[in-house]
């Protein structure tokens, strides 16, 4: 069975994650390549009639049976349009990845659920990155929704004992509970990041409590920088960081605060690195920490500064990194996905 991969234009972790996938199936041996197709994020009809176009002619031409992977709800839907019916498919199949929950008003919500529609009729397996998303795909009619598995990162280099992470040590460095908070945010400066929620809970907490740092870079740079400047806020933009496992290392503390999230690869480094963890209950965040970390409802500003503010007792970090340890041995890793791959594109 040969793969064809459909990715829409995307950055971030979607596009990082089609990445890793070819890689992955390549270096194992398997034919795969990508669709010459260009999927943008808004309807364009032309240009959808003509990813239809050249799907349903590679399909066409496929010396055998072809396995579609799509990624996306618009990329879904429009590869689930060229297969057409499953009872003509010619043994062709079609998996589909939903990476992200639409948002928007109520006619961006409506168009996401038609595309949901045709999406779930026409696929064989739907891999959702959160709850949410599967329990979508299952409302809409998929028969076969999973889990879909997106491996940690690798490990930093520097990775310490199994009782103290190198160069870190909560108890000894920080010396009490009136210690200064080291915190780092590892995040897109985005709406989806819930990082006015972050300020918010800034100003709530007391003088001297902790230094936050944003390492990320985004369209709300200028408006964040703007209420940090005004509220005199102890949160730093860090701008793009190439040296996130200093980073990590350097921090008492990692916070997502995000209203939305698959499952994010952030969190999972943060693990990896032994840190203590406070993040938002939001999409499949609790898939990728388990009970490792300190989970607060979405948009709670004042349960999230509460929950930094429980981490300045250093009993508290060293049982939440000793916690996020544990759970960094359970992450999945290329194994696990490439199992997953062989299994739900019918490779073995």
């Amino acid at each position: 069975m040969s793969v064809l991969l459909v990715r829409p234009a995307a950055s971030g972790g979607l596009a990082a994650h089609v990445d890793h996938e070819h890689a992955l199936l390549t270096a194992a041996g398997h034919d795969v390549s990508e669709a010459p197709v260009q999927i943008g994020p808004r309807p364009r009809p032309g240009a959808d009639l003509r990813t239809v176009r050249t799907l349903r002619r590679l399909l066409a031409e496929a010396p055998g049976p072809l396995t579609l992977h799509a990624h996306g709800l618009r990329a879904g839907a429009l590869a689930a349009l060229a297969m057409g019916s499953r009872r003509r498919r010619g043994g062709h199949r079609l998996v589909v990845s939903l990476h992200n929950r639409t948002v928007g008003g109520a006619p961006a919500r409506a168009l996401g659920a038609l595309l949901l529609r045709v999406l779930v009729r026409g696929a064989d397996t739907v891999l959702a990155v959160s709850p949410d998303l599967a329990e979508s795909a299952r409302s809409a009619g998929a028969k076969d929704v999973r889990h879909a598995v997106i491996p940690a990162p690798g490990r930093p280099a520097a990775t310490g004992t199994a009782d103290t992470p190198a160069g870190h040590d909560a108890e000894s460095s920080r010396g009490g509970e009136t210690a200064v908070l080291d915190v780092l945010v590892l995040a897109r400066l985005a709406p989806q990041k819930g990082l006015h929620d972050l300020l918010d809970a800034a100003a709530l907490l007391p003088p001297g409590t902790a230094r936050i740092r944003v390492a990320g870079e985004g369209p709300l740079r200028e408006e964040l920088e703007a209420r940090i400047r005004a509220e005199q806020l102890p949160v730093e933009l860090l701008g793009r960081r190439e040296d996130v496992p200093a980073l990590l290392a350097a921090a008492d503390l990692q916070v997502s605060a995000a209203r939305w999230e698959g499952q994010p690869v952030s969190l999972q480094e943060g693990l990896l690195a032994g840190r203590a963890i406070v993040a938002t209950d939001a999409g499949g965040t609790r898939w990728v920490t388990g009970d490792a970390a300190a989970l607060v409802p979405v948009g709670d500003p004042a349960a999230l500064a509460a929950a930094l503010t429980a981490h300045t007792d250093p009993a508290v970090r060293a049982a939440a990194e000793a916690a996020s340890r544990r759970r960094a041995a359970e992450l999945p890793t290329d194994q696990h996905l490439l199992a997953q791959l062989n299994e739900v594109l019918e490779l073995d």
